[in-house]
């Protein structure tokens, strides 16, 4: 396990929040994630492990000069995070799909569920 070199750290990992969330299957599912989008500072993407995430670009209220202003009393979720999960430039490069604006949404859905059209029907051959 990699130590997290403090000088180094930009506190990459307070400034956001995440959570793993179902794999959407359907139109609908799709429609809320494009909802959940449409907020500030809120994307949606699929990790390199499969995993659908939900982040909100949002700095913890302890960060202060990339420092843990409560460090003794941070939350267990701090104290077990490892150097080798640190998410610096996490978004794009670490992702198999990213969805942080509704059109990138609308996109994927009309591909995904795009009707297929039906082949071109010959002529008849004659029979002579």
């Amino acid at each position: 396990m990699k130590k997290c070199v403090p000088d180094k750290c930009n506190a990459s990992c307070c400034r956001y929040a995440a959570i793993v969330i179902d794999a959407p299957t359907s139109k609908s599912d799709f429609e809320d994630i494009r909802w959940l989008i449409s907020h500030h500072n809120v994307a949606v993407y699929k990790d390199l492990e499969d995993d659908w995430v939900l982040e909100f670009e949002s700095p913890c209220k302890f960060l202060k000069d990339n420092r843990c202003s409560d460090y003794e009393n941070r939350p267990y979720i701090c104290r077990d995070y490892e150097a080798d999960t640190c998410t610096q430039n996490r978004r794009g490069k670490d992702s198999k799909i990213l969805f942080e604006e509704p059109a990138q949404v609308e996109a994927f859905v009309a591909k995904r569920w795009q009707k297929k059209k039906p082949a071109a029907k010959r002529p008849a051959s004659k029979n002579l």
